[in-house]
């Protein structure tokens, strides 16, 4: 194992990282520095590949709010491969396949270095796959050898960035990269879903144009152009997200340090935020990807195997009226949600199986990432000593405290990735503008980034708050 963690350390001292400040910047300067992250990545975003055309249909529509690419452009797979790697890593972790106890500060250190090395290999791994299985042609039938690896190099250069981005933010910006730009591609999504006047097959686009120049064949178009149906459920989905983020469980602690004083702290029942629709949502992309590239490559295949693995995956048809490839078949199917009440009355069973899976997936994903992220109750025990608060009654311990507050963060870690896997899956169900999971983000986003900035400014207003917090 030393030897693994040497070989780690010394690959993570030759990747680029973003030198982390001096002394803490300003809430100006964050702002600022976050402001020049996003316009970055919309130019990142208007970068095509060069060396070849990008085909019309787009294998990772469904996708894209999560991955934050852009079909066609240097980002393509955005996000994804540094998503994947952190999965890969927190599933490891989180099951005890890789024992690593992420209490002590020296394995955390070695956690966070053997994220950054994962990342990097996943980058190459997934956009070489991506490459290699077909998307800009057969290789090399259709695309040389050479030009193959130079589009293979673009886009492991446009998702580098994107992680050199998301370090720049965590470091000198507000909140994290990768939350900036989910949050950006779906607020993108809305209002040109919203509000664009440009016409598609001889129908404006956005759903407020559409009512003025359709009136009432606005309300509802199918699934294939965006509709009041659907910007309803944009809006109703915002509300019933913004109440469920508010939803607190209040654990009784005492202050050792001014006199015992009593005060009950907050535990958000959607403890793991946003973190399970995240991975849920980018495992998901994953299956598509190497789906979409087995059913490419390989649906004439007469091997066995391969076609049982390709029935497993997914198999796929073209859509007529979207012209976009869908999955018929496979596991590809059921992690495909029924887009619009319409389609969940047509399809219940498959709305079921997605509901259950989704729910499945985001209890494990926020179990997992509570161990890994030092959420668990012996972290926050720890910290709560640390800040002399207590609970009301025992002794000022770790683990007397840990034992006391570990049922609440059970309760809310289970609860809250079952809510949010819920709520995420319905979401998707109503057909929203964005799609469901991508509203849901954007809310979660939007409150975490104005809690940062509202610690941020009372920081600056209250010198002394800062240094009792250790900030």
């Amino acid at each position: 194992m030393s030897l693994f963690r040497s070989l780690v350390a010394s690959i993570n001292r030759v990747i680029p990282e973003v030198e982390k400040p001096k002394q803490r910047p300003s809430l100006k300067e964050r702002l600022g520095w976050t402001a020049v992250v996003l316009f970055i990545y919309y130019i990142l975003t208007e970068i095509p590949i060069y060396g070849v055309q990008t085909p019309a249909t787009d294998i990772l529509s469904e996708f894209r709010v999560i991955f934050a690419g852009a079909s066609g452009s240097i980002v393509e797979l955005g996000i994804g491969p540094v998503v994947t790697a952190g999965i890969v890593l927190e599933l490891l972790v989180g099951s005890r396949i890789v024992p690593l106890d992420l209490t002590d500060p020296e394995n955390r250190i070695y956690f966070q270095q053997a994220q950054r090395v994962a990342a990097l290999v996943f980058i190459f791994l997934e956009n070489a796959a991506y490459v290699m299985g077909g998307r800009y042609g057969a290789v090399p039938a259709e695309v040389p050898w050479n030009l193959a690896a130079l589009v293979i190099g673009q886009l492991a250069l446009g998702s580098f960035l994107l992680m050199m981005l998301d370090d720049l933010v965590s470091k000198w910006g507000i909140g994290s990269g990768i939350s900036l730009f989910i949050l950006a591609g779906v607020a993108q999504r809305v209002i040109w879903g919203a509000f664009s006047p440009i016409k598609y097959q001889d129908r404006v686009v956005g759903a407020i144009p559409a009512l003025i120049e359709e009136g009432i064949d606005a309300f509802y178009r199918g699934g294939a152009l965006p509709d009041m149906v659907g910007l309803i459920a944009t809006i109703i989905v915002f509300l019933v997200v913004v109440w469920a983020y508010e939803v607190r469980v209040e654990v009784p602690i005492a202050f050792s340090k001014v006199g015992g004083q009593r005060m009950r702290y907050p535990l958000r029942l959607l403890y793991v935020s946003n973190i399970p629709i995240i991975f849920t949502q980018a495992l998901f992309g994953d299956v598509r990807i190497v789906s979409s590239i087995l059913w490419n490559k390989f649906s004439a295949s007469s091997n066995e195997i391969v076609r049982t693995l390709i029935s497993l995956l997914g198999e796929y048809q073209v859509d007529p009226v979207s012209g976009q490839t869908i999955p018929v078949g496979g596991l590809m199917y059921y992690m495909t949600p029924p887009n619009g009440p319409g389609a969940v009355a047509a399809y219940p069973g498959k709305a079921l199986v997605y509901l259950g899976l989704y729910i499945l997936l985001s209890i494990v994903f926020a179990k997992v990432w509570v161990i890994t992220s030092g959420m668990d109750a012996e972290s926050v025990a720890r910290q709560f000593v640390a800040q002399g608060m207590v609970v009301p009654g025992r002794r000022s311990s770790p683990r007397v405290l840990a034992e006391t507050i570990k049922g609440y963060i059970e309760a809310v870690t289970l609860l809250g990735g079952a809510l949010v896997g819920a709520l995420a899956a319905l979401a998707d169900f109503s057909g929203a503008i964005g799609t469901g999971s991508g509203i849901l983000l954007a809310v979660t986003i939007t409150a975490s980034f104005y809690e940062v900035i509202a610690k941020e400014r009372a920081l600056e207003l209250y010198p002394r708050l800062a240094r009792f917090l250790g900030a």
